[in-house]
């Protein structure tokens, strides 16, 4: 069954792209909002002035020189070209960007979103620097409503802009508190309510089992299929759990026996392309059956009885990476701490368990709300993503 097959609702028309409002309109880009080059712009929109400068991703800060009246909207013209922003204020083009300087009488906030919808890549000329070719873009035909309606799907969109920039701003902030809140709480600057014991310093090597030779990335055979825990499995999580190991390998059965993954088992990551990005840890969060560590990885197997959440913590203080950075050996290119090294790493911690179970319990619960706002921001991103595609197509009307 085609489109033309389908019965068209009331106050809607058939055209060439798809099913419109009958007040909307297939225009070509160019006849909608142009991009223009900064040496296209002409005087009247120029100004001689102190301004920042708008690359093709980035801005900064500069001189004197020509400025551009806001609003406008801006692209990449060459490097990054998926990257449109919207500007109230006065900077200086740069010739590696792309603006939007003549809407023609359409709302400039709404052509934001409007450009944010097409998929700029399409138009790129590929060598060594991605380029937007903006004639290939200018005959691209699309959907145009009557300006009234523009600004009410702008508004809509800009409103749900907002909420996701505030809770951007509130995870910012509760991570701040996070490593304030880790600062004093694991360095014993401050004590909580309640606790006065000794706390301790001792070398990992002194009283915990640091082991690296972990399995390497095969499949061989006549080995034992087995889940690998991963570098990067390490270093963007705090907990591991069996759930998030999905890589599968072989290894000889004693090797297996040697690296397996218990609960409670911390590992680090003893290498990096930059120094003070070293040493990053992740802890197992339950026994995982079928699992071991890689090659790329170190493993520390505290044998002491220590609270479970309180060791993922306790190695994420600046002392501990200060001390990380300081052991990292390497040439510029890639920085490595060795067994030795890392079996020489001190831990300041307090000898309580209960204490590390309330110290661990306070992080824990700041952790749970920054994961609460990041799931909220996803959510809000998902529907955002629904609006632009049922608003700016026609769909949905707010009319």
């Amino acid at each position: 069954m085609t489109i033309a097959d389908t019965q068209i609702p009331p106050w809607y028309k058939l055209t060439e792209l798809w099913v419109i409002p009958v007040d909307w309109e297939v225009k070509r880009i160019w006849e909608i909002a142009p991009l223009q080059r900064w040496f296209d712009l002409t005087n009247s929109s120029l100004l001689n002035w102190s301004y920042p400068v708008v690359y093709s991703n980035w801005i900064c800060n500069y001189h004197k020189s020509y400025m551009v009246k806001w609003p406008w909207v801006v692209t990449g013209r060459s490097g990054t070209l998926w990257k449109v922003h919207y500007i109230l204020d006065n900077y200086r083009p740069h010739n590696t960007s792309l603006w939007v300087t003549n809407f023609n009488n359409n709302d400039p906030l709404f052509i934001f979103y409007f450009y944010k919808s097409i998929n700029l890549l399409n138009f790129g000329t590929w060598s060594w620097v991605p380029t937007l070719n903006r004639n290939d873009v200018h005959e691209y035909k699309a959907v145009i409503p009557p300006k009234k309606e523009q600004i009410l799907i702008a508004t809509a969109l800009s409103d749900i802009d907002n909420l996701i920039t505030e809770l951007d701003m509130l995870i910012v902030k509760k991570k701040s508190i996070k490593q304030w809140t880790m600062q004093l709480l694991l360095t014993g600057k401050k004590r909580l309510p309640g606790f006065s014991g000794e706390w301790e310093t001792k070398k990992l090597g002194e009283i915990w089992q640091v082991t690296g030779a972990g399995i390497d990335k095969k499949i061989n055979e006549n080995e034992e299929p087995v889940r690998l825990l991963n570098y990067l499995d390490v270093y963007k999580k705090d907990f591991i759990y069996s759930r998030d190991l999905n890589h599968w390998v072989t290894a000889p059965r004693t090797k297996i026996y040697q690296c397996w993954v218990n609960k409670g088992d911390v590992f680090f990551t003893p290498s990096s392309e930059l120094q003070n990005d070293i040493a990053h840890s992740a802890i197992s969060m339950e026994d995982i059956i079928k699992a071991t560590y890689s090659y790329h990885i170190i493993r520390l197997r505290i044998e002491d009885d220590w609270d479970l959440i309180f060791k993922t913590y306790i190695f994420k203080t600046s002392l501990f990476y200060q001390q990380a950075e300081k052991f990292a050996e390497g040439s510029g290119k890639r920085y490595v701490i060795s067994l030795r090294r890392f079996r020489e790493f001190e831990v300041y911690y307090p000898k309580s368990k209960e204490e590390q179970r309330a110290i661990s319990q306070v992080i824990y619960d700041i952790d749970q709300e920054i994961t609460s706002l990041h799931s909220k921001k996803a959510k809000y991103t998902h529907i955002k993503q629904g609006m632009m595609q049922q608003l700016l197509t026609g769909i949905i009307r707010l009319v």
